[in-house]
């Protein structure tokens, strides 16, 4: 990847900047679909099966919308498209520290533990998995996923106006 300090992208022009917001906007809609829920936690919502099934649903949009965004930035400023979802994070987690944004390490692991998650949701891969998440609350969600929606927009300013 070339140096993205202080660089203009075209590549990110008014079309593409469009279509980042939209997907950042629908992340917005659903952290506000999750918020009621913000004090329970999976384990607690699970006695309700059908409340479990659509916030699992909830979850697993989240982490789709937000792997379309880090693969869009990533194909957009590096060229390349990322070999996973995960790495995905860490792609991104590069372009944010040229921007000065970086998430500390703790917190990426839990964007990246939010992949894992996604995953055991969609097609059972690691139960452990599902059983960390099921004892954190859904706040733990909404916090790290309005932090990623933030970024995002920082980073857009910094690489589209050279700031």
């Amino acid at each position: 990847m070339g140096d993205t300090d202080k660089q203009v992208y075209p590549c990110l022009a008014n079309k593409s900047m469009d279509y980042i917001k939209r997907k950042l906007k629908f992340i917005a809609d659903q952290l506000n679909v999750l918020e009621p829920y913000k004090e329970k936690t999976i384990q607690e919502i699970s006695k309700d099966y059908k409340e479990l099934k659509f916030i699992e649903k909830v979850i697993q949009e989240l982490v789709d919308c937000s792997s379309d965004i880090n693969e869009y930035i990533i194909k957009k400023l590096v060229k390349e498209k990322p070999f996973s979802t995960k790495r995905a994070f860490r792609d991104l987690q590069g372009i944010l520290e040229k921007q000065k944004l970086a998430w500390d390490e703790g917190k990426l692991r839990l964007f990246i533990d939010t992949v894992s998650f996604r995953n055991e949701i969609v097609h059972s891969y690691d139960v452990n998995v599902y059983l960390v998440w099921s004892k954190r609350t859904i706040n733990v969600i909404i916090l790290l996923y309005k932090e990623y929606t933030e970024k995002i927009l920082l980073l857009l300013q910094k690489v589209r106006y050279g700031l």
